[in-house]
């Protein structure tokens, strides 16, 4: 794909992201996955973003400060999920998402997001 080409996919599928939702189901891959860095955990990724599970339980999250840098073959994000838990704590974690496209769609998110941070989300 072109820069131009995959330009056009992240912007697609970034409102979504934003929105704590899974975008469209066209823009991923059969069996796209997603690894952590926390747990060192490689699984396929849901139709209910992790962040939306945790809103749905009574945090108040949201994210901020992002930076996206396409390439051929994919991107990167770079963000900050900021908020607070359903009991109230305080939430500030910093994330590195790198994409990764095949034949023109979605195939693995790598997530590197601030241990110690993120925490609070899983306590």
């Amino acid at each position: 794909m072109s820069i131009e080409e995959t330009r056009a996919l992240a912007e697609r599928w970034l409102p979504a992201f934003l929105e704590g939702r899974r975008a469209d189901d066209d823009v991923y891959a059969d069996g796209v996955t997603t690894w952590h860095n926390i747990g060192e955990r490689e699984a396929e990724i849901q139709r209910t973003p992790s962040r939306t599970r945790q809103v749905q339980a009574g945090a108040d999250l949201r994210v901020e400060d992002v930076r996206l840098r396409v390439f051929e073959d994919g991107w990167v994000l770079q963000a900050t999920t900021v908020g607070s838990t359903a009991t109230g704590a305080p939430v500030r974690v910093p994330t590195c998402l790198v994409v990764t496209l095949r034949d023109g769609r979605i195939a693995r998110f790598e997530e590197y997001a601030d241990s110690r941070a993120a925490e609070a989300l899983f306590a």
